[in-house]
């Protein structure tokens, strides 16, 4: 009998505790979790492919070329995914003045008289990252504040939730914004008591009005930005994204970024359907025109569908309630495009074969999101496209029954709930409820781990952490039923995520046919404690069997 052949690999890691998360989404769906483990465990991969995985060491992988890798004991958990972030704007904002960790107005002034200070007069200024919500001070930055500080430069800067903008009276000058200037469809320009703008933007159409007379970066400046936040993206495990807010200058760059060998984490770029960027009959002329459909491309770029920002945050009052705000009790937030147009974007996109995801923050959104969904079912079944919610953050009980019948994923950001200090301004009841991962676990609801970043820091660990213990930035847990346990956190951030790319059979376990994307971590999640979890370090990336980071000591 001739002895069974087997390829030799490129890349043998053994001495592994390894994490498979070998689950199928049906079984994820039903409720099992178990996946298997292995201590002491092996991965074999050849051409960016893994073609073993067991138990001690199988020495038939291994040749004279073979890289075999010592883990020592260390945890493999398939490489991570992020089913919603923003990377390109994460690296853009690499450029500008980082304002997150400012804890006072004064902080927030004084970083930007510091930039001011470095440049020629009349030279742009963009910050970035500011919350006032975890600041000491209980002040709010306007016009008039960083007028103050700014010189002769025009100066604004993107609030962290990339909702709001502040900017001084030069950028409103030059963006053509006075007392006069109507709000734009779908958005909101501040107003003093006397009706002059204070500064202040709320929403894409208006923060737009300042945003299309900033001077654009250039494409080497973009393809910089792609590869050095890959560099960050890389550190934490993270080896996949689901990028939204493309634009088509993005995605060339996304290309020649690929092309030059500088992309290192694959990106499924979301096409941003905005009234800043046009009206909707002309948003869906692009869906129809489009000669791509959602998965074009390869495992390393591809197209992923139409992001649509159908409300704002609750910070804002933008956010689409059903009831009105507490802090603000003269407004329950509205929809940047009408149920109607939301619709209508629906139908086209089941027509022409486009994945639709909708940003939904409040519970009044998510009823439009989802009556748009059955809109887009009217024509043709939609369920195949994989429609979806992002952020989802206020569901309610009576939603279930919708959300099962068309099997519709949600993708949530726990580091949000626990670090963005919402629950200041929020009813309790919607502090219960707010990103409850347990809810839709519990109700079989698809349920994707993700960031947002930049709005906050795309860590898996962190959000892993925050969606086990539900602590928010009060120190208070916040609807304590719809915590999750480390390996359904886990299941979060691989095979879930990846369902949202239609790439639950290539990425998101660690099985044999599936691509080599490998993190090697120095905390077993399974065994340790959310702060241990939350403090997990990254010791090695693998992309398709590549290595594209490693810890320094």
């Amino acid at each position: 009998m001739s002895k069974k052949w087997y390829p030799y690999a490129d890349l043998v890691l053994k001495n592994a505790k390894i994490y498979t998360v070998n689950l199928k989404i049906p079984e994820i769906q039903a409720g099992n979790y178990d996946f298997t483990t292995i201590d002491n465990g092996y991965v074999a991969v050849k051409d960016g492919k893994i073609i073993g995985v067991g138990s001690g060491l199988d020495e038939s992988f291994i040749g004279d070329m073979t890289e075999v890798v010592d883990v020592e004991g260390k945890t493999l958990i398939p490489g991570l995914v992020d089913s919603h972030m923003h990377a390109m704007w994460a690296g853009m904002d690499l450029l500008n003045v980082n304002l997150k960790d400012c804890k006072t107005l004064d902080e927030m002034l004084g970083l930007i008289k510091e930039r001011v200070n470095q440049v020629p007069e009349g030279t742009w200024i963009k910050g970035a990252a500011w919350n006032e919500l975890n600041w000491t001070d209980g002040k709010k930055p306007d016009r008039y504040t960083l007028d103050a500080v700014s010189g002769n430069c025009p100066v604004f800067a993107k609030r962290l939730c990339c909702h709001v903008i502040v900017a001084n009276s030069m950028a409103l000058k030059l963006a053509g914004i006075t007392k006069d200037t109507p709000d734009p469809d779908g958005g909101i320009i501040g107003r003093d008591e006397n009706g002059e703008p204070n500064g202040w933007l709320f929403e894409n159409s208006a923060m737009d009005l300042i945003e299309k007379v900033f001077p654009p970066l250039t494409e080497a400046q973009l393809i910089d930005a792609i590869e050095g936040i890959g560099k960050y993206i890389n550190s934490v495990g993270i080896t996949t994204v689901i990028d939204a807010n493309m634009t088509f200058d993005c995605m060339r760059s996304y290309k020649e970024a690929y092309k030059a060998g500088r992309l290192t984490y694959r990106d499924n770029m979301m096409f941003y359907l905005d009234k800043a960027l046009g009206d909707i009959p002309y948003h869906l002329n692009r869906i129809k025109e489009m000669t791509a459909v959602t998965g074009f491309g390869d495992d390393m770029l591809k197209y992923n569908g139409i992001k649509v920002t159908l409300d704002g945050i609750p910070a804002s009052g933008t956010a689409y309630m059903r009831k009105n705000y507490a802090h603000m009790p003269e407004t329950r937030g509205y929809t940047t495009v009408t149920p109607e147009e939301m619709k209508e974007v629906c139908r086209y996109a089941s027509r022409y074969n486009w994945q639709v995801g909708v940003h939904t923050i409040g519970d009044a959104a998510i009823d439009v999101a989802l009556d748009a969904f059955e809109a887009g079912a009217e024509k043709k079944d939609n369920l195949k496209n994989r429609n979806y919610l992002i952020h989802a953050v206020f569901p309610r009980e009576d939603m279930i029954p919708r959300l099962q019948k068309m099997n519709v994923p949600v993708t949530l950001q726990p580091t949000i709930t626990g670090t963005m200090g919402e629950e200041s301004i929020l009813e309790e009841e919607y502090n219960e409820i707010n990103q409850p991962c347990g809810f839709y676990f519990d109700n079989h609801i698809i349920c994707g781990g993700s960031s947002d970043f930049p709005v906050v820091d795309c860590n898996p660990f962190i959000g892993m952490s925050k969606a086990i213990t539900r602590i928010c930035l009060d120190g208070k847990v916040h609807g304590p039923q719809y915590r999750i346990n480390a390996k359904q956190a886990l299941i979060m951030w691989t095979m879930n995520s990846a369902y949202f790319s239609f790439d639950e059979e290539k990425l998101g376990s660690i099985e044999v046919g599936k691509l080599a994307d490998l993190v090697i971590i120095d905390t077993p999640l399974l065994e340790a404690t959310p702060d241990e979890i939350m403090n997990t370090k990254v010791l090695k990336t693998y992309l398709g069997g590549k290595l594209v980071y490693e810890k320094q000591d």
